[in-house]
């Protein structure tokens, strides 16, 4: 059993602007974090996220291929040249969700970061950003980068 976490952010300065390509200034928020945990399921089940704050369990495979979740878990698995494990990963998380603090973000990062930790890997802070980079684009179309940017650096 291993596990990844990420801090919330939020931006002082520049909320709107940046969305634009302007300046902002940002800081990580560390008494607000989401945590992952990867454990071993049954042989066969493939891997599986466990999203019980939000009441959802998402297969990593098949139909979930736009779950952005999802998809920073194939992309991750892919980085590290893995097969599909026999995995459940559980998110849990302290930063509201739709509330400005990077909350999907910070659960991308930490799955990101505890599927490589299950792996016995390390990834750089910019290997990781550019990975969750992708998850933000399903959640917001066309993100600024500052949220996956300020998180993976923290």
């Amino acid at each position: 059993m291993t596990t990844g976490s990420a801090p919330g952010k939020i931006i002082l300065f520049g909320e709107h602007a940046v969305v634009y390509g302007r300046p902002a200034i940002a800081a990580p928020v560390s008494q607000l974090a989401a945590t992952a945990t990867v454990m071993a399921a049954e042989p066969g089940n493939g891997c599986v996220l466990d999203l019980s704050d939000i009441g959802e369990t998402v297969p990593v495979t098949g139909e979930s291929a736009m779950q952005p979740l999802a998809l920073v878990t194939r992309l991750t698995l892919d980085a590290l040249e893995m097969a599909t494990p026999d995995w459940r990963i559980v998110l849990r998380s302290t930063i509201p969700v739709s509330s400005g603090l990077g909350s999907g973000a910070a659960a991308a990062t930490a799955i990101v970061r505890a599927i490589a930790a299950a792996a016995g890997h390390a990834l750089t802070p910019a290997e990781i950003s550019t990975l969750v980079f992708e998850s933000e684009r399903l959640f917001h179309g066309t993100p600024s980068g500052i949220d996956n940017t300020v998180i993976a650096y923290e």
